[in-house]
């Protein structure tokens, strides 16, 4: 949770001593379990400090209200989508079959949204939250620069504007795909998710053919 806790963005003051950081690491662990758990319209800073086992003042010193709370939650997840994403795509996968890559990848982020605590709950938030969408869009901007650059190492003949033209437009139909199937029953989210990687794969494998080579991670 360091990208928060020295974030100053997102906090009211930034915690400087280890009882300060453990404070704010709790009172979010607890905001996303209750987000799991109720929901964001149940949820308020009162419910929050008394799950948390502190006083109102102590949750006030960091946040001032539950929005800011779930933008700091909102700052977590996408660092950790960033590193999802940076584990799958990189110069040792380049050589690695594009359908399988792909595949995994969708099943990565699949996962994390559907087991991270709170997070599937702040992705749908991010549909009506301004605040929320300004942190998946920034997000969205750096996996299409890392996925450009994936594409550059795999096709370096291909024109740098047709390059990032189909990155942008491959993490936007993901996006897209994923948010929707996160609002679904697990049966249809799962149908969402498989649609998600024949779109994708049937995108970029004409694009991005296999090496004869292919060789595993």
């Amino acid at each position: 949770m360091s990208s928060v806790i020295h974030n100053p963005d997102t906090l009211r003051r930034l915690p400087q001593q280890t009882r300060s950081r453990q404070r704010v690491n709790q009172i979010l662990d607890v905001a996303a379990q209750l987000l799991e758990e109720v929901g964001y319209e149940a949820i308020s800073t009162e419910l929050i400090a008394k799950q948390a086992n502190i006083s109102i003042g102590s949750l006030y010193r960091f946040f001032p209200d539950k929005d800011a709370i779930v933008h700091a939650l909102s700052e977590l997840y996408a660092g950790a989508m960033r590193e999802l994403f940076a584990a799958r795509f990189n110069p040792s996968t380049i050589n690695y079959p594009l359908a399988i890559l792909l595949s995994e990848a969708i099943e990565d982020f699949d996962k994390f949204y559907t087991t991270q605590p709170g997070c599937r709950v702040t992705m749908l938030r991010s549909r009506i939250s301004a605040e929320l969408q300004a942190v998946n869009g920034r997000v969205d901007r750096e996996i299409v620069e890392q996925l450009d650059n994936f594409f550059a190492l795999r096709q370096p003949h291909m024109s740098p504007q047709q390059r990032h033209l189909v990155a942008l437009v491959s993490v936007e139909i993901a996006g897209a795909l994923q948010l929707l199937s996160l609002a679904q029953d697990d049966s249809l989210r799962r149908q969402l998710v498989e649609q998600t990687k024949q779109v994708l794969i049937g995108y970029l494998q004409p694009l991005f053919p296999d090496r004869i080579d292919c060789s595993s991670k």
